[in-house]
């Protein structure tokens, strides 16, 4: 579907089944939640609390403020790999250790995290692509960088400002993400501005030796209230009945305003701009946006709040498509 550059999609990663469903005898197992529910300072949308509760997480051991993208370790559900120190030359990716409870909701964290790549400027979301690489924005820097599984350093920087990115009024690419199956244009990239809130495709293309060229980017949508860090919601989630992507909004010098919300998205997994509807009405500094692969739980962090920087988690999704492979 859609322009081509697509990334397969499918393989292992998710179902759930690393952790047992039932207790002794075929009992239900009790889902353990995170100690700490969410406190004043998050408000999610009425329509949704009947679906989704919110948990505090809290802040990362060893991870400095400024918190950016996350991903789950693709050989590990047990290790989140998080961006610290985000949008700076000294942006690093840290390794800490998750507690899972006994369905296998994350409840915590595991020891200290240790820095396990440099990736300057690095943004909002990680997103893995076949053969575990891990792709991540610039900002403010206007690139696409692309990080080897292993690797300390990324292999590859694409300038997006070459390729047509608009910069006139906008400081380059946060949010970034690949459109999910069932959709017409599952396994293309998609990646939103901030705070001009530019929509684009981004083409890849193998290159043969486990990287991707990006040979162009096409803008097709804008959207306001200066969207930053985005997930696709798991499809079949309550109270989404057609597949929708959920957006941080991170609005400068308007803290009070700052929100979570939804779009519904075509089947280019474009977001429709007259969808939108709010599902955290109140949340401190949105930023970095994951669905975590065994439970689907939404991770959700801060970015420059009341120090120090934290994550937040909701259970009541479904868990999404698996990571490519």
């Amino acid at each position: 579907g859609g322009e081509g550059g697509a990334i397969a999609m499918g393989g292992g990663g998710s179902g759930g089944t690393l952790f047992g469903s039932g207790g002794q005898g075929g009992a239900p197992a009790v889902c353990e939640k995170p100690a700490a529910a969410a406190g004043e300072e998050v408000a999610l949308a009425a329509e949704y609390q009947p679906y989704y509760e919110a948990f505090a997480l809290g802040p990362v051991p060893g991870v400095p403020d400024k918190l950016g993208g996350c991903v789950v370790k693709h050989d590990d559900p047990n290790t989140l790999l998080i961006v610290g120190t985000s949008e700076t030359q000294s942006a690093k990716i840290y390794s800490i250790g998750l507690k899972r409870g006994p369905c296998g909701h994350i409840i915590g964290f595991k020891g200290s995290a240790q820095p396990v790549a440099d990736t300057p400027y690095a943004d909002a979301n990680l997103v893995y692509a076949p053969g575990n690489l891990l792709f991540y924005t610039q900002w403010p820097q206007f690139k696409l960088s692309q990080l080897p599984a292993g690797a300390t350093v990324p292999a590859v920087d694409t300038d997006f400002v070459a390729l047509g990115m608009v910069t006139q009024g906008d400081s380059g690419p946060g949010g970034l993400g690949l459109v999910p199956p069932p959709l017409a244009a599952a396994g293309e990239m998609r990646t939103v501005s901030w705070p001009a809130g530019y929509w684009y495709h981004v083409t890849l293309t193998p290159d043969g030796n486990g990287l991707f060229n990006v040979p162009s980017i096409t803008q097709t949508q804008k959207l306001d209230y200066e969207p930053g860090g985005f997930a696709y919601v798991p499809a079949g989630s309550p109270g989404f009945a057609t597949q929708s992507v959920i957006m941080a909004e991170w609005r400068t010098g308007q803290p009070s305003l700052d929100r979570v919300s939804t779009y519904q998205v075509d089947q280019q997994g474009d977001p429709l701009p007259a969808s939108r509807k709010e599902f955290f009405t109140k949340f401190p500094r949105p930023w970095g946006a994951y669905f975590e692969p065994v439970t689907g739980d939404y991770l959700f962090l801060t970015w420059g709040a009341t120090p120090p920087d934290r994550i937040y988690i909701v259970q009541g999704f479904l868990p999404p498509p698996p990571i490519p492979n």
